[in-house]
């Protein structure tokens, strides 16, 4: 009992009940199929993001988790079976895509020392930004604290640990840069 005590401390009742309201409303939309899902989960995440600036285009079956630190631009897209925590705060901005199966979560866990146990620890928030016009990849992971610069590209599978370049694609766990988008100047 200790350990729900622990994790509940400093938990403000307002914020628990919009939780779980956040939580009921998105299992109840998540499922819906075609354009009339799409258009009444746009209508939910307009009620519970902190800002989202047009038309989100998300599948079904995406989990998102403290929307009300989540700030999302125009053209936005999140594919089936992506998972995204807010709860360290996270930006997106304009014309992102985000391919399945994909996890961003802006909040990590201290791991150092056997006690008290790494469930019981606070959560220590580690705010995400993803720039525009970025493209993640099926399978990626997005790690706690990270920026993705403007045009960045995040190869399938990939684990970024830390930030990239502009117009970088980056492949690999931990990922790295591959190349840039960009034409080679000529000298």
């Amino acid at each position: 009992m200790g350990f729900l005590k622990n994790k509940l401390a400093g938990v403000r009742l307002s914020d628990l009940l919009v939780s779980q309201a956040e939580a009921v409303v998105y299992w109840l939309v998540g499922g819906l199929p075609g354009a009339i899902g799409f258009t009444v989960r746009t209508a939910a995440y307009k009620l519970f993001f902190a800002r989202l600036g047009g038309f989100a285009w998300v599948q079904h079956g995406v989990t998102i988790v403290q929307s009300n630190r989540l700030r999302v631009g125009r053209h936005f897209g999140c594919n089936t079976g992506s998972y995204i925590n807010a709860v360290g705060g996270i930006e997106i901005g304009d014309y992102v895509l985000i391919g399945s199966n994909v996890t961003i979560s802006s909040g990590m866990h201290p791991i150092d020392g056997a006690e008290p146990p790494v469930f019981a620890r606070p959560v220590i928030p580690k705010p995400i930004r993803i720039e525009d016009d970025v493209w993640i990849g099926a399978g990626a992971v997005v790690m706690p604290g990270v920026t993705l610069r403007r045009g960045s590209v995040v190869g399938a599978n990939a684990v970024v640990t830390r930030d990239t370049e502009p117009y970088s694609v980056n492949l690999g766990a931990p990922a790295r840069k591959i190349r840039s988008r960009l034409p080679e100047e000529s000298e």
